[in-house]
């Protein structure tokens, strides 16, 4: 007789191909060489060695170049009812990460790409004038010092004043 696939074997038999897999990963039906399955023998093996709830063997763990993929689409097996069980799940998916995001926008956590936008220009501008300033203001007041600790305090003083007005920035803004 000549042998019939998995799928089709599983089919025949009215139960998943998971179920067949594992069947023979199990040792509880036999391939032939190719591959394929004697749908009487295996039929026999299957009533022999499936006890309710055990099998004869340990079963043995696929190795992983036969485990597919998450992302795998399942569509091209054919099966209409699994198409649309995946079309389902990645459509209630994409609502409850919709949702998601509609939540932390009302409550305050996300705001829209092009407010953040400004945000970032308006604190940029900030320090850009802020850094662009400081020599003009400062050249001549570190040309006076001979003392570096004097020089350092003053620079200090400079920067801690822009980053100051950077964070009143922030914090007018409500981030």
């Amino acid at each position: 007789m000549m042998g019939v696939s998995r799928r089709a074997y599983a089919r025949m038999r009215g139960c998943s191909l998971t179920a067949v897999q594992k069947a023979i990963s199990s040792k509880r039906i036999t391939t032939l060489p190719d591959g394929t399955i004697d749908a009487e023998r295996a039929n026999q093996e299957w009533a022999k060695n499936t006890f309710a709830g055990q099998t004869i063997h340990k079963p043995s763990s696929a190795p992983p170049d036969r485990i597919p993929p998450v992302h795998e689409s399942v569509a091209g097996s054919g099966d209409p009812v699994t198409a649309y069980l995946r079309a389902r799940a990645v459509k209630e998916s994409f609502a409850a990460r919709t949702a998601q995001l509609e939540y932390e926008e009302r409550a305050g956590k996300l705001i829209p790409a092009a407010r953040a936008a400004e945000y970032a220009a308006g604190f940029s501008s900030i320090v850009k004038d802020g850094l662009m300033a400081m020599p003009d203001r400062l050249a001549p007041m570190l040309a006076a010092i001979d003392e570096e600790k004097a020089m350092h305090r003053m620079l200090v003083t400079e920067i801690s004043a822009l980053l100051r007005k950077v964070s009143k920035s922030v914090a007018d803004a409500g981030l």
